[in-house]
């Protein structure tokens, strides 16, 4: 299985286009391409070893022209940089099974879409590289394959979907992650649970979290139309300066969690559902079951006090499905949050024992057997994952899908949200834990909410600490989302301008229309359009409000408190001016 220490380089014309292999090793390359689809380009990339064989790093180099590029957009950066070629990882984009996902675009100044790279290997690790060139004007794009380790292969396929399509970057984006779905893998089954408000108890109450608190935050929260509650880290141990020393014995502490069936009950019998917190990779250096995994690590983390469980072991995945199968039964659990997923990562060791030489394969192993065994149980139930672990494979087995931690960031989780939107399918999408300073503005309030309008917010704050303007804020956030869900979380969602981390966003579905300026202070009403609503986090109070069609329309301005302050009625004119305060809402119906 060792490779010949051979330099290889292979070279395709395809297109006008020079496609450049190379790599260590004896290896024959074909790159080949497939019938057009709509204007899409698809090549199939073949590897082929004379035995099978651990692959050496293959990469794939090309040049696209820097015409009419703005702007960069991949699944995870904040920023969306024209990065240099030779910035280390600034312009990269990494992707394995459990981390990422393998797409990249580039966008012009109008925002329509110039070049969006998508690989369909979407298991194996690999990284995407664009970067500026300053001497010849171009960007470079590179592939690498087998970036850690992973196989053995005889023969390795891929195909490139190479879409430069003149159209929305959004659209071209959402499309991509459909060619995903139509390779073989859609999204889970999302329940209507899923798609409600939530409680977390993890910013409100972080490991200090007890089954009194639990009761007495959802007693408030149910009021405000939350259905689920999310009890994170903290219920396993009393000893939270350790991190995540204490997990793997996954027992509820007796002095805050005495009966945790018992809490589950009061919650169900209050109207609220219930999901647990579990960190899959993770056994804690003073757990009871430390010493009988040993040697069965993939690393120790340190910092944390915790290790990482190996999953290419068949006894160490059936210890984790047994554990989440276990507390579902015994606790009449509705669902669970499965957390680090990322963290399994290969260390490049090979052993007796294993099932599975990649650790990629293992983790989907695990993956399909946890979701098997917990939907045999409640073919409903809820299972969170979140960024980073969020692409199209781990998309199969969960029905929840957050942004990843940004507490009190109402930028990044705006930001991030629309990400997950644009390529999660039909995956309900989550908001990060939202919550506040006690003492902060009611707009400030309303901007952290409506930040995360076209996904399905979760809320974590301690309701005693709210005034009363606080509450007013929630309330009507809430009330609006739970009785416009259908069209906040329609696949029709359309943005602008992901350079300034989205000026705009706006869904249609059954004549209605919801939209979120963000820097695009303005407002359009298509003719199919009978009612909408705008909501204001701009720097600007006035709103240019563009309707199409005959006929007149009205509208009425609500401040964040949800206070009437503005109206007008028949209103013919195409352009008109409105003033919206910052929180505020403007609604507008033909008449």
């Amino acid at each position: 299985m060792e490779q010949n220490n051979v330099k290889t380089e292979t070279q395709f014309e395809i297109g006008g286009r020079t496609y450049s292999f190379s790599c260590n090793g004896a290896v024959k390359i074909d790159c080949t391409p497939m019938p057009a689809q709509d204007g899409i380009t698809l090549l199939r990339v073949r590897f082929e070893w004379k035995e099978e064989q651990i692959p050496e790093k293959i990469s794939l180099f090309y040049r696209i022209p820097c015409v009419d590029l703005y702007t960069m957009w991949d699944p995870l950066k904040r920023t969306r940089d024209l990065d240099a070629r030779w910035k280390s990882k600034s312009g990269q984009t990494e992707s394995r099974l459990a981390s990422g996902m393998p797409l990249k675009g580039l966008i012009s100044r109008k925002g329509l879409n110039r070049y969006l790279l998508a690989v369909s290997d979407v298991k194996n690790p690999l990284c995407i590289k664009m970067g500026a060139h300053e001497r010849f004007g171009t960007e470079d794009v590179t592939v690498e394959f087998f970036t850690m380790l992973c196989g053995p292969f005889r023969t390795y396929e891929t195909i490139l979907r190479i879409d430069e399509r003149s159209i929305s970057f959004d659209r071209a984006i959402i499309e991509a992650r459909h060619w995903y779905d139509e390779i073989g893998y859609p999204s889970a089954y999302s329940p209507t649970l899923a798609k409600q408000p939530m409680y977390s108890t993890w910013y409100s109450l972080w490991q200090d979290v007890t089954a009194e608190q639990v009761l007495r935050e959802c007693a408030e929260a149910v009021k405000y139309g939350m259905k689920t509650v999310i009890v994170d880290d903290g219920w396993q141990t009393d000893i939270s300066g350790v991190i995540y020393g204490y997990c793997g014995d996954w027992k509820p502490t007796e002095k805050k969690f005495p009966d945790m069936r018992g809490m589950v009950d009061q919650l169900h019998a209050m109207g609220m559902k219930v999901m647990i917190w579990f960190p899959v990779p993770y056994m804690g250096y003073f757990s009871e079951n430390y010493k009988r995994f040993e040697g069965y690590y993939l690393e120790n983390r340190d910092a944390s006090n915790c290790s990482v469980m190996d999953p290419r072991y068949k006894h160490v995945r059936e210890f984790m499905v047994n554990t989440y199968v276990d507390a579902v039964k015994r606790w009449d659990l509705d669902g669970l949050k499965l957390d680090f997923i990322d963290r399994f990562v290969t260390n490049g060791q090979v052993k007796e024992g294993m099932d599975f030489f990649c650790v990629e394969d293992a983790v989907e192993q695990l993956l399909r057997e946890i979701r098997g065994a917990l939907t045999a149980i409640n073919p409903d139930i809820l299972i969170e994952f979140r960024q980073p672990y969020f692409g199209p494979v781990v998309g199969t087995y969960g029905n929840m899908m957050r942004v990843w931690d940004c507490p009190l960031d109402s930028v990044t989780n705006k930001n991030q949200s629309l990400n997950l939107r644009l390529i999660s399918s039909d995956c309900a999408v989550h908001s990060d834990m939202i919550y506040w300073h006690w003492d902060d503005t009611a707009e400030s309030v309303a901007v952290q909410l409506l930040g995360t309008l076209f996904s399905v917010p979760q809320i974590s704050v301690r309701f005693a600490e709210l005034n009363e303007t606080h509450k007013t804020v929630l309330r009507r956030y809430l009330d609006f989302w739970n009785k416009h869900a259908d069209t906040l979380m329609a696949q029709t969602l359309s943005v602008r301008l992901a350079e300034n981390g989205y000026s705009y966003a706006s869904a249609v579905k059954n004549g209605e229309k919801i939209a979120l300026a963000m820097t695009r202070a303005a407002f359009e009403l298509e003719t199919e359009v009978k009612e909408g609503y705008l909501f204001n986090i701009t720097d600007e109070e006035s709103i240019v409000l563009r309707t199409e069609g005959e006929g007149k329309v009205a509208y009425e301005v609500y401040d964040c408190l949800g206070k009437q302050v503005g109206r007008r009625r028949a209103v013919r004119a195409r352009l008109c001016e409105v003033t919206v305060p910052l929180g505020g809402m403007l609604k507008v119906t033909r008449m």
